[in-house]
């Protein structure tokens, strides 16, 4: 499926897959989005060292990534799953 890389109104990136009109991210802002759903409302409001995430639709893994350096800056232990039906790099059911 093709894919093409986007800039968003915040500077960062996000994919667009043009055959289902569909953005990975916000178009107002990729990083941005994931602060605040990853990071504030959900990282920063556990109040527990250690919890499980779930992701469905992993995407570009920016997700992922914002919240392994804020753990790690907070020092909590995180279980991180996730799903994704269209991984990106995957060609023709090839890696």
């Amino acid at each position: 499926m093709r894919r093409q890389i986007l800039k968003t109104e915040d500077g960062s990136h996000t994919l667009y897959v043009p055959a289902i009109d569909e953005h990975y991210h916000s178009i107002h802002g990729a990083r941005q989005e994931s602060m605040h759903v990853f990071i504030e409302a959900g990282l920063n409001a556990h109040p527990g060292k250690e919890l499980t995430i779930f992701e469905v639709g992993f995407g570009t893994g920016l997700n992922a990534f914002l919240t392994a350096l804020e753990s790690k800056r907070q020092q909590k232990k995180i279980a991180y799953y996730a799903i994704e039906k269209f991984p990106y790099g995957k060609k023709n059911g090839k890696a």
